[in-house]
């Protein structure tokens, strides 16, 4: 679905506001545009949130293991129609844990829903590609 500029410009904003507040672990500032309804998946095994307040926890157990935090975000797509929008991006973590700088090379998924003043996350799914399988395989080998 073409998207108007007008709408693309205000899904970049809200995604750069989601990166920032990510950089500087602020758990208030990402909820302020999180639905209440809120459903997304992690990269770990028990990473599922249900719920703003899941999400929160999740949030703040990831800020407390790293001590630095930052998202990049590139060839973003996006497709809107009304006041529902999705993304597609691929991401890259920058993350100092235990010590130990790392870079996670991943996707994220994102449906946001329009309130009528601003655009909120309704649901996010972040994944890293599985290891040990080939470009053109369907399964990891």
């Amino acid at each position: 679905m073409r998207v108007s500029e007008q709408t693309r410009e205000q899904i970049m904003a809200v995604l750069r506001r989601m990166t920032d507040a990510m950089s500087r672990k602020d758990v208030e500032g990402i909820m302020a545009f999180t639905d209440p309804e809120f459903r997304g998946f992690g990269t770990g095994a028990d990473e599922k949130a249900i719920g703003r307040e899941e999400y929160r926890r999740h949030l703040e157990r990831d800020f407390a293991q790293a001590e630095t935090i930052s998202l990049d975000l590139s060839d973003v797509r996006i497709g809107a129609e009304g006041t529902v929008a999705w993304v597609m991006a691929d991401l890259t973590y920058h993350v100092v844990a235990g010590g130990a700088p790392q870079d996670l090379n991943g996707r994220m998924t994102a449906v946001l829903r329009g309130t009528g003043h601003a655009w909120v996350f309704a649901q996010m799914h972040y994944s890293i590609p599985a290891e040990g399988q080939e470009a053109g395989r369907s399964y990891p080998a």
